[in-house]
C-alpha cells in the first residue's frame, strides 16, 4: 500500500471526509465520526474516496445503491474497475486536478446503463492530511434531473410571463399588487418592482375601481373565476378593448390569498367581430339590412303582433325590366342604380316604424310597423311614385325606373289572417308582387287570399312543392314522341318528353309544372336528371334512330350546366353521335354567348342541334347566322291551319327556303292529319311530328330515381 493510502487509513473516518482533524471540546454526547457518517448517509450523494493510485477506500450507502454493489466489491478496487473505462477516462482529469488542490464541479448526463438520461452533479473535493498534503479525493454524484426539470419549467414560465404581451398581475386580497409582469409595467411606464404594494385604485382610479373592478375582485376572492370584456381609453386617447380574466390564487396551504389577473388587448379582434356582425346583417352593396336581418326582424314582429301588438305590413319592391339596365349600362351601372334606389328608400325610414332591406338581386323590402292596410298602401304608392319620377343616368344613357310592389298585411286576430311564419309572410308579399308585375308593373297590389289571381299564385307555389318532391323522390318518367323524316335522307328521331307522377304513380299534366319550374329556376336540376337518364338508356333505342332531348332556357344560359353536359357525354363513349339537343330560339337569343359556346362544343362531339320554337320571336331570321344548327323546328302556332291558310303556307315556304340556303333541315310539329302532312311535304319540310305521326309513349324503365 502507498504512503498516501497509509496516511488515509490512519485518519479518523469523519476527519478524512471533512478535511480536518478533531479539535477542542466536543459538547455533544455522540462521537463525531458517527455524526459525520449520519450526515453522509442522509445526504445520499453517492460518495467514494480514492487515493492517488485511484483506488477506492471508502464509500457511502448511496454509492453502493447507485452501483448495485457491496462494500467488498468496491473497497480497494481501482476507480476504472468499479466505474468502467469510459467514465474513468472522462473524470480522471477532474480527480487529478483535485489532487493538485483544485476542487471542481461538473454537471453532465449519465453515460452508463443505470444512469443514462439522468442529469448528475459531480463534485471532486480534495482532502488534506496532517502534513497539509492532499491525501485523498472525495467524489460525490447527485441525481439532479428532477430539480433541473423543475428549474427548466420555472425558467420557461418566467420567460413566458416576461415576454408575453398579456398583462399579468397577482393582486392580494387587500387589493395591493404582489407581482406584475413587464408588459403591464410598461403600459404604465413603470418597472415591475415598482408595483409591489400599490393599491389597484392608485393605477386605475377610484371611480373605475369602485364602479366595476372591486365587485369582480371580491367575486374572485370568494373562489370564482370570472372573465369579461372592458372598453377603455388608453394613455394616447384611443379606445381599446380588453378581455379581463381573474382566477383565484391559493398558497401552498390552500389558502386563497390573491387573484391572478390577465389583461389581453383584443381591440383588433373585437373590431373585427363587430364588423363581421355588421356584415352578417348588412347588404354589402347598398348598406341596407340584408335578407338575414330582415327575417330576424320579421320573426320578432310576428311575435309582437301575435301578443297583441298593432297591425303591420311587409312591402316587397321588385324592379321592372332591371335586366335592361344591366344589358345597356353593364353590371356597374346596375349596381349604381340599386344604390340609388336604396338611398331613396332610406328617406322613408323612421326609427321603430319603417325599416328597409335588400332581399337580393333587384328586390327590396320595407317593413311598416304599427299601421293598417290603408297606411301600407299609401307608403307603397309613394315608393312607386318616387321610382317613376326617378331618372337614372349612366355614361350618358338615361333609364326610366319602375317597380312592382306587393303588400302583405299583418293584422292581429280576430280581424285578420295572421301569417304564422316569416316564409308565409314573404310568400304572400311575393304573390302580390308577381301579380302587380303581370298586370303591367309600376303599381302596388295588396295580397288577398280569396282573389282569383292570388289563388293562381298559390297554385304556382303548389306546383313548386310538387316539383321539389319530384326532385327529391324521383317521381318523373320519360316518354318519347317520334319525328319522321320526309326527304329520305335524314334519320328518324324520338323526342324525349318529361312527365311527372303523383303520389299514386299517375301521370300529371306537365305544362303547368314545367312553367313553375322555369319561373323558380328548378329546370337545370330537372334537365340534369333527364340528360343522365336518357344517356344511360340510349342503348334501348333502335340503331339508326336519334334521340332528341330538350334543354330549358336556364340550362342553356348556365355555364356550369354546359360543363356537366359535356362531362356526361364524354363519360359515355358513342352516345354523342346518337343524340340531338333542342334549344328554344328565345333561350338562344337571351344567352347568346353561352348558347353559342354550348352548341359549338356539342357539335364538336358529334351531337345534333335543333333550334326549337322557330318563328316565335321577332328576330328569328337575323339570329340564324349566329348558331351552327342541323335543323330548326317551326313553332306550332305557325303551322296552325296551314292546309287552308295561304299566309301560313307562305311563311312556311319562306322558312324552308332560308333553311335550304343555309343547309339545315326543317321540322314541323302539330301534324294532326294526312292533309297537313301532304301540304308540308309539298312545301319542302324535311321532318314532321304530331299525333298523326305518333303519340307520346312511355319509355320503359326510365323513371328518374
Amino acid at each position: 500500500m502507498s504512503d498516501v493510502a497509509s496516511a488515509t487509513t490512519t485518519l479518523p473516518r469523519g476527519a478524512a471526509l471533512s478535511g480536518r482533524t478533531q479539535a477542542g471540546d466536543w459538547p455533544l454526547p455522540i462521537d463525531r465520526d458517527v455524526l459525520h457518517q449520519a450526515i453522509i448517509d442522509i445526504n445520499r450523494a453517492g460518495i467514494f474516496v480514492c487515493d492517488r493510485s485511484y483506488r477506492i477506500w471508502d464509500v457511502d450507502g448511496a454509492f453502493l445503491d447507485m452501483e448495485g454493489l457491496g462494500r467488498e466489491d468496491v473497497i480497494g478496487k481501482h476507480v476504472e474497475e468499479v466505474l468502467g473505462p469510459r467514465v474513468f477516462v472522462l473524470r480522471k482529469g477532474n480527480i487529478d486536478d483535485a489532487f493538485e488542490g483544485r476542487p471542481s464541479r461538473i454537471r453532465a448526463k449519465g453515460i452508463r446503463s443505470h444512469t443514462r438520461d439522468k442529469l448528475l452533479d459531480v463534485y471532486f473535493q480534495p482532502v488534506a492530511g496532517p502534513d497539509g498534503r492532499v491525501a485523498c479525493v472525495i467524489s460525490a454524484a447527485r441525481d439532479v434531473s428532477h430539480f433541473q426539470a423543475i428549474n427548466d419549467r420555472l425558467s420557461l414560465h418566467e420567460e413566458i410571463v416576461r415576454q408575453t404581451t398579456d398583462r399579468i398581475s397577482v393582486i392580494g386580497t387587500d387589493f395591493r399588487y404582489k407581482f406584475t409582469n413587464a408588459a403591464n409595467a410598461a403600459y404604465y411606464g413603470r418597472r415591475p418592482e415598482e408595483f409591489v404594494g400599490l393599491h389597484v385604485s392608485e393605477l386605475i382610479g377610484s371611480e373605475r375601481f369602485g364602479g366595476r373592478a372591486r365587485a369582480h375582485f371580491e367575486a374572485c376572492f370568494c373562489g370564482q373565476s370570472t372573465e369579461y370584456e372592458h372598453e377603455m381609453v388608453d394613455t394616447q386617447g384611443e379606445t381599446r378593448f380588453l378581455r379581463v380574466r381573474m382566477d383565484p390564487y391559493r398558497d401552498e396551504n390552500g389558502q386563497l390569498t390573491a387573484a391572478i389577473v390577465v389583461l389581453r388587448d383584443v381591440t383588433a379582434a373585437s373590431l373585427m367581430a363587430s364588423e363581421m356582425r355588421r356584415q352578417a346583417r348588412e347588404d354589402a352593396l347598398t348598406g341596407l339590412a340584408n335578407r338575414h336581418a330582415l327575417q330576424a326582424d320579421l320573426e320578432a314582429l310576428l311575435e309582437r303582433v301575435e301578443l297583441g301588438g298593432a297591425g303591420s305590413a311587409l312591402i316587397t319592391v321588385d324592379l321592372d325590366d332591371f335586366k335592361v339596365v344591366n344589358d345597356i349600362s353593364g353590371h356597374s351601372g346596375g349596381d349604381a342604380l340599386l344604390c340609388q334606389i336604396a338611398d331613396m328608400l332610406r328617406t322613408f325610414e323612421q326609427p321603430g316604424k319603417v325599416r328597409c332591406a335588400r332581399l337580393g338581386g333587384d328586390e327590396f323590402a320595407v317593413v311598416q310597423e304599427g299601421g293598417d292596410e290603408e297606411a301600407a298602401r299609401d307608403l307603397a304608392n309613394r315608393i312607386v311614385a318616387n321610382l317613376v319620377a326617378m331618372r337614372f343616368v349612366w355614361n350618358g344613357d338615361s333609364h326610366v325606373v319602375s317597380a312592382s310592389v306587393g303588400i302583405a298585411t299583418i293584422e292581429p286576430e280576430p280581424r285578420g289572417d295572421l301569417p304564422k311564419t316569416v316564409y308565409e309572410l314573404l310568400n304572400r308579399a311575393d304573390q302580390a308582387c308577381l301579380y302587380a308585375k303581370e298586370i303591367g308593373g309600376a303599381r302596388a297590389v295588396v295580397y288577398r287570399p280569396d282573389d282569383a289571381e292570388m289563388v293562381a299564385r298559390r297554385t304556382d307555389i303548389g306546383n313548386l312543392q310538387i316539383l321539389q318532391q319530384s326532385l327529391e323522390f324521383g317521381r318523373f318518367q320519360l316518354h318519347t314522341m317520334p319525328i319522321r323524316p320526309l326527304d329520305g335522307t335524314r334519320a328518324p328521331m324520338l323526342e324525349v318528353l318529361l312527365r311527372f307522377l303523383d303520389d299514386e304513380g299517375r301521370v300529371v299534366a306537365p305544362a303547368a309544372l314545367i312553367g313553375s319550374a322555369e319561373r323558380h329556376g328548378l329546370m337545370p336540376q330537372v334537365d340534369r336528371r333527364v340528360v343522365e337518364t336518357a344517356l344511360d338508356n340510349i342503348g334501348r333505342i333502335e340503331e339508326g334512330t336519334l334521340l332528341s332531348i330538350n334543354l330549358s332556357g336556364r340550362s342553356v344560359g348556365d355555364p356550369q350546366f354546359k360543363d356537366f353536359l359535356l362531362e356526361a357525354l364524354d363519360a359515355r363513349p358513342g352516345a354523342a353521335r346518337r343524340v340531338c339537343f333542342e334549344i328554344t330560339e328565345t333561350a338562344a337569343v337571351r344567352s347568346m354567348a353561352t348558347a353559342q359556346a354550348l352548341t359549338f362544343a356539342l357539335r364538336e362531339r358529334g351531337c345534333g342541334i335543333i333550334l326549337d320554337d322557330f318563328g316565335s320571336g321577332l328576330s328569328s331570321f337575323a339570329y340564324l347566322r349566329q348558331f351552327r344548327i342541323d335543323s330548326l323546328k317551326i313553332d306550332g302556332a305557325i303551322i296552325g291551319d296551314v292546309v287552308h291558310d295561304e299566309l301560313q303556307q307562305t311563311i312556311v315556304a319562306g322558312i324552308v327556303a332560308i333553311a335550304r340556303k343555309i343547309g339545315v333541315g326543317v321540322i314541323a310539329e302539330y301534324v294532326e292529319d294526312e292533309k297537313t302532312l301532304d301540304m308540308l311535304r309539298g312545301l319542302g319540310v324535311t321532318q314532321v311530328q304530331g299525333y298523326h305521326i305518333g303519340k307520346p309513349a312511355p319509355w320503359v324503365g326510365t323513371g328518374l330515381a
